[in-house]
């Protein structure tokens, strides 16, 4: 039951993009953590001036509070998400 309710949780996925379109970060539930810590990986990618990742500067993961925080935070401060994901697939 627990477990049902965890993996219920909503957990931001998908890719933003920098206001100056210098950076993309992407964000996945990682599906190698316990469903009782689940966790979400975030990676930071520098990226052309249409949104395209180059290459990767940095990945982190946060528990999925963390996450929306930090997803809400970057959307408040005029990130956008990437209307047509890069990986549709992970996304």
């Amino acid at each position: 039951m627990v477990a049902e309710i965890e993996r219920a949780l909503p957990t931001p996925t998908g890719w933003l993009i920098h206001p100056e379109r210098k950076r993309v970060l992407f964000f996945i539930r990682d599906t190698k953590s316990v469903a009782r810590n689940p966790q979400v990986i975030t990676q930071l990618w520098y990226s052309t001036k249409d949104g395209v990742p180059t290459h990767i500067k940095d990945t982190r993961s946060m528990e999925p509070e963390d996450a929306v925080k930090t997803w809400n935070k970057l959307l408040n401060n005029g990130w956008e998400l990437v209307e047509h994901q890069i990986n549709e697939d992970a996304a």
